[in-house]
């Protein structure tokens, strides 16, 4: 099987969207398919992300990189190119699947190539839809798209709402590979646990308002109250990280660590006792299914998150974490004073959260996105 991957964005570039494309791409290799990637932003030297097997598999990136990021007219030009170089390509050497990545710009030209190269198209869908273009005339951009994959039952749901079909949607998160847990260095562990007074909170993530770091920092400025030795570790940089640092300034225990390689976040993990999520709904920066809760699950520490995005897909409230509400910082701060509190239940949430991310391994989610080619073919 040939397979066009479309993807605006990827590694070097950091996010969720550029790592799962990233990591697909080689998993898909390694089933024997091959696979060329068109990007408009990143690099083809494909090494960026260690911890991710290395395989070959083709990229095209496409010209006129001077345009600004994330601009609007970046992402038309980049689709227009991708359609151009991908019906040229198509010429020589066959595809059998375009699978997209993005939302209702990329169903639209990639639907349009679909249908004029007649072969079909797969669309994954990796962050939350901007609610003004939740409209049931808008549903035709997906008309020509044969499978929809979502990373969130949330993305789902928007997509029922306005008349997509409920038989070309399908839910399937980003993964991430378990063998990088169980390989981790005990003692490395060890030493971080003896480096912070405990207990250890952690955060990961980038440093932006979406990711709601200012409602964790004053829900950490609560639970000083009550467990005074307590330390806060945020892993990740942005933009907001000035603005954060100072408001944290005042509070003891608080660490910003900045950006961390995988083993290096995975040792974290394992010696922390809580891992927080704080995201908000923001317009334009909506979460998906967070690949940091699901690390947080590999390393079987209790979750406290929000209920944003993917969130509630990945934890049930009261089961494997906590759910709070978005944006309230008592809540955020009570739940993990719960978690605290109480030993058997930090147990039994470790227990299950690392039986629930069993079936987050890559190879199994690669296996799962095979299927859906499959059954589109």
């Amino acid at each position: 099987m040939c397979i066009a991957r479309i993807i605006e964005y990827f590694p070097p570039h950091v996010g969720g969207m550029e790592r799962h494309g990233l990591i697909l791409s080689q998993e898909q290799v390694k089933l024997n398919y091959k696979v060329d990637v068109f990007i408009g932003y990143g690099d083809d030297s494909k090494s960026d992300f260690k911890d991710a097997p290395k395989s070959d598999f083709r990229i095209y990136k496409a010209p006129f990189q001077f345009l600004p990021l994330y601009s609007k007219m970046r992402r038309l030009w980049f689709n227009i190119w991708a359609y151009f170089i991908v019906k040229k390509n198509h010429k020589k050497n066959p595809y059998n699947i375009i699978h997209l990545h993005g939302d209702f710009m990329e169903s639209y030209f990639g639907g349009k190539l679909s249908k004029k190269l007649n072969i079909p198209a797969v669309l994954t869908i990796h962050a939350g839809l901007n609610k003004r273009l939740l409209k049931p005339k808008n549903a035709e951009y997906f008309k020509n798209i044969a499978k929809i994959i979502c990373v969130s039952n949330e993305i789902a749901e928007d997509l029922k709402s306005i008349g997509v079909s409920e038989n070309k949607l399908t839910v399937i998160s980003s993964g991430i590979y378990l063998s990088e847990f169980k390989k981790a260095d005990s003692n490395k562990i060890t030493a971080l646990r003896n480096q912070y007074s405990k207990p250890i909170i952690i955060s990961i993530g980038v440093l932006r308002p979406a990711k709601g770091f200012k409602y964790l920092i004053e829900a950490f400025k609560k639970i000083k109250e009550k467990f005074s030795a307590t330390n806060l570790i945020i892993i990740g940089d942005g933009p907001d990280r000035v603005e954060l640092e100072k408001q944290a300034k005042k509070i003891s225990g608080i660490y910003f660590l900045g950006r961390q390689n995988n083993d290096r976040i995975i040792e974290y993990l394992k010696a922390a006792d809580i891992f927080v999520l704080a995201s908000i709904f923001m317009k334009g920066d909506r979460e998906g299914t967070s690949n940091t809760i699901m690390e947080a699950m590999a390393a079987g520490i209790p979750i406290v998150t929000t209920n944003v995005g993917g969130n509630p897909y990945l934890i049930k409230n009261g089961v494997n974490g906590f759910i709070v509400n978005q944006g309230d910082s008592l809540e955020l701060a009570n739940a993990m004073v719960k978690i605290l509190n109480d030993e058997e239940l930090c147990q039994k949430i470790s227990r299950q959260n690392l039986e629930d991310i069993k079936q987050k391994d890559w190879p199994i989610i690669a296996r799962r996105i095979d299927d859906i080619y499959k059954s589109v073919l």
